[in-house]
């Protein structure tokens, strides 16, 4: 009995190191993959930082959209919530193609255009943003929120997809109503955007 226990126990020992061994490669080949994921982004920022062209940097680890200018934080937007095919969010630079559209207010018949100007207050709150080479980001706040603004991102998401040729290529995230509107206020056509990791873990 003593022999078939220690039997037991060797077997045992062995698939627990076994496991450890696995979990362990599993580990560093992730750490490894994190690390080179945020050499690239370094890299591509030390280029776009060097133009004076304003950028946004994505990193959904950090929970975070930033503008930047020059290399420099203007403005900080913190990510509620995120979601990707696999969770497993896309990565490298992008354009943004063209920004949300604006509900301009309307001038009454004989009033100047100029005397109503766009505010922060007048950007959508929900809405996507399509970049090149393709890849959609729907911005939108929580479900909790704002629940209408939520289903019409799933729903309009959905559709996106469906007519994409990539339909793999999307990545949700959710900001608070009064920061989705100022990442909608900040962003221009031909932006860079920057998604991926900026620190190394």
């Amino acid at each position: 009995m003593l022999l078939i226990a220690l039997g037991y126990a060797v077997a045992f020992d062995g698939a627990c190191l076994a496991s450890d061994t696995v979990r362990q490669s599993f580990q560093t080949a992730g750490e490894r993959q994190a690390v080179q994921e945020a050499n690239a982004v370094l890299q591509e920022e030390i280029k776009l930082a060097a133009r004076s062209q304003t950028y946004l940097l994505v990193d959904v680890h950090q929970g975070v959209v930033l503008v930047k200018a020059r290399g420099i934080e203007v403005h900080r937007l913190p990510i509620l919530s995120w979601r990707a095919p696999g969770d497993r969010p896309p990565a490298g630079l992008y354009r943004l193609a063209a920004r949300p559209p604006v509900d301009r207010p309307k001038a009454r018949p004989g009033e100047d255009a100029t005397e109503h100007p766009i505010e922060v207050s007048d950007m959508p709150a929900e809405y996507q943003l399509v970049l090149e080479p393709s890849l959609v980001v729907a911005v939108g706040p929580p479900a909790r929120d704002h629940p209408w603004f939520w289903i019409r991102g799933l729903v309009r998401g959905w559709w996106s997809r469906a007519v994409s040729k990539d339909s793999d290529a999307w990545l949700r995230v959710s900001l608070s109503t009064e920061n989705a509107r100022s990442l909608a206020w900040s962003v221009t056509e031909g932006m860079p955007i920057l998604i991926g990791r900026s620190t190394i873990p």
